[in-house]
């Protein structure tokens, strides 16, 4: 009966960290969400604001950078993660030698 007891132990812990896990990963997308929200409107109030001081081939010219640098920093933090899994990698296969 001790061998029964202590199993459940490990998979009533597991149960409990996968539980946390998901609460905090619930609140960071609740926190995405309301940030995605706040910056949506954010965006909206300088465009309504610049689009009075630029004619149109400067706005186009204004949201197209904007298209870009977003593009690229989303580009750039794949590629970091990418990089960061091919170190993590790399340690592995060297350990494992």
């Amino acid at each position: 009966m001790g061998g029964r007891a202590t199993n459940h132990k490990p998979r009533r812990h597991r149960k409990i960290n996968l539980l946390d896990k998901k609460k905090q990963l619930t609140d960071q997308l609740e926190d995405a969400k309301e940030l995605k929200v706040h910056v949506t409107r954010r965006e909206q109030v300088v465009l309504e604001t610049i689009s009075k001081y630029l004619n149109d081939e400067q706005l186009q010219d204004y949201l197209h950078y904007v298209k870009m640098t977003s593009a690229l920093i989303v580009e750039q933090r794949e590629l970091e993660d990418k990089i960061r899994l091919g170190e993590e990698q790399l340690r592995c296969l060297r350990e494992s030698l």
